[in-house]
C-alpha cells in the first residue's frame, strides 16, 4: 500500500506546499519521460490511466493493467526509483469509455463492461481508483444529478472493496468529476456530503477517500490558465470534508504554482503530451529536411491521425483546417501501433535522428516544467541544489 494520502499530507505540509503531478501514460514514451525527471529529482511518480489508454484488450496504449504495471515497474526498477510509485485508474464508471458510446450501451451495459474492467485494475494492483459516475445518458442532458451521482459512487466503491478483499489489497478512491462542467460550489459540496455520508453509513473508512474532482474552469488548449480564487474556494470545500482537491486538464497550464499555494492535491496532464510529440516531429522534419520533403512526411502523418477516426473529437470528420494543436492531442490514439512505430523508424533512418529518444527528451522538458513550479520535487529532497532552481 503507498500511502496516498500519507504522502499528500507530507506535501501539504512543506513551506509553500506541494501539488502530486499526475500523468495520463498516452505512451511508452511518456512513461520514460516521467520516471527520467522522477529520478533526476527524487520525486514521487504518479500515472493516471483512462479505459480508453489502458483496458481488458490493450487501450489505444496497446497496455492491459498488468502489461502497464509491469511496464512502469520494469522502468523503476532500471532508473532505481525508489520514491513512490502511484498507478490509478481514472475516470472510471460507465459511458467513460469511447466503446461505451460508439456502441449505445444501456445503463447495464456500460456498468457490466466497466466491472469487468474494474476487476483487472484491482487485481493488477493499482492503488487508487477514481469513481466516476457523473455520466448518465439516460438523463434528459447527458449528466447524473447529485443523488443518482451519489449513491452510484457509494455502491462502486463498495462493489470495489468487495474485489479488493478477494485479493487481499487496500485502495484509496479519488470521487467526482469535471465531466459535469463548472458546477456552483453548492452543487459539488451537496454531491461530495451525500456520498460521504452514504458510504459512511455502510462502514466504510472515509480516510481512505483522498481525491475529490471539481471542474475549476481549466481547459485543454493553449492558453490555459486557473484562476486563484476558484482554485482556492473548491480546494477549501474538500479540505472541510477531508479530501484534496484534484484538477484535471491541467495541460498547457501557465500557472501551476497556483495550485500548491492553495493546498491542490494533484494535477492530471495528458493530451498535451501527444501534442508535444507531434510538434517536435514537425520540427524535425523541417529542421532536416526541404520543405516539400519535410510537407509530404507532414501530411503522411496527419493522414495516419486522421484515420484513427479519433479526429472527430477535436475538429469533426477529416482534416479541413484543424489547428496544429488539435492535430497533435488526437496523435496520441497512433503513437503506440505498430504502423507509427514503423513510420517513426523510418524517419529517424532518413533524417540521421533516433526521434524516439528525442520525444522522450522534449517530454521530459515539460514534466520537469510541472514538477519544478507544483514544488513536488521538495517532497523528498535530497540535494539541496534543487530548492533554488530556477532555470528549466
Amino acid at each position: 500500500m503507498i500511502g496516498v494520502r500519507s504522502t499528500l499530507d507530507k506535501a501539504c505540509k512543506l513551506p509553500g506546499k506541494a501539488t502530486l503531478l499526475c500523468l495520463s501514460p498516452i505512451s511508452r514514451h511518456v512513461v520514460q519521460a516521467y520516471i527520467k525527471i522522477a529520478k533526476e529529482f527524487n520525486t514521487p511518480i504518479c500515472f493516471a490511466t483512462s479505459l480508453n489508454q489502458v483496458d481488458r484488450g490493450g487501450g489505444y496504449t496497446g497496455w492491459t493493467p498488468i502489461d502497464f504495471k509491469n511496464y512502469v515497474m520494469d522502468m523503476a526498477r532500471e532508473y532505481s526509483i525508489s520514491t513512490p510509485i502511484i498507478l490509478q485508474l481514472d475516470h472510471g464508471g460507465p459511458w467513460l469509455k469511447d466503446e461505451h458510446i460508439a456502441k449505445k450501451y444501456s445503463y447495464e451495459e456500460a456498468l457490466n463492461d466497466f466491472l469487468k474492467s474494474l476487476e483487472l485494475f484491482i487485481k493488477a494492483g493499482f492503488d487508487v481508483i477514481h469513481i466516476d459516475t457523473t455520466i448518465d445518458l439516460d438523463s434528459r442532458d447527458g449528466y447524473a444529478d447529485v443523488e443518482v451521482a451519489s449513491k452510484r459512487t457509494a455502491d462502486l466503491i463498495m462493489y470495489s472493496e468487495e474485489i479488493a478483499s478477494r485479493y487481499g489489497v487496500k485502495l484509496e478512491y479519488e470521487i467526482g468529476s469535471d465531466r459535469w462542467g463548472y458546477k456552483p460550489l453548492e452543487i459539488v459540496e451537496n454531491f461530495v456530503s451525500k456520498a460521504i455520508s452514504m458510504l459512511r453509513d455502510r462502514g466504510f473508512d472515509i480516510n481512505r477517500l483522498v481525491f475529490g474532482v471539481a471542474d475549476v474552469g481549466t481547459k485543454v488548449c493553449p492558453g490555459n490558465r486557473v484562476d486563484p480564487v476558484i482554485v482556492r474556494e473548491f480546494s477549501s470545500l474538500m479540505r472541510r470534508h477531508g479530501l484534496y482537491l484534484k484538477i484535471h486538464s491541467g495541460d498547457y497550464l501557465e500557472n501551476p504554482g497556483e495550485l500548491p499555494k492553495n493546498s491542490v492535491g494533484g494535477v492530471n496532464i495528458g493530451p498535451m503530451l501527444a501534442h508535444i510529440m507531434y510538434s517536435t516531429f514537425k520540427e524535425i522534419l523541417y529542421e532536416k529536411l526541404d520543405k516539400d520533403r519535410a510537407l509530404e512526411l507532414l501530411e503522411e502523418l496527419n493522414n495516419f491521425i486522421a484515420s484513427s477516426d479519433k479526429l472527430a473529437k477535436y475538429v469533426g470528420k477529416g482534416l479541413g483546417e484543424a489547428e496544429e494543436y488539435k492535430l497533435g492531442l488526437a496523435s496520441r490514439y497512433i503513437w503506440s501501433t505498430t504502423k507509427a512505430k514503423e513510420f517513426i523508424d523510418r524517419i529517424s533512418k532518413i533524417i540521421g535522428i533516433d526521434i524516439e529518444k528525442l520525444f522522450i527528451e522534449k517530454l521530459a522538458q515539460t514534466v520537469k516544467r510541472y514538477v519544478i513550479e507544483l514544488n513536488i520535487y521538495k517532497l523528498y529532497e535530497t540535494n539541496k541544489k534543487h530548492a533554488t532552481l530556477k532555470q528549466y
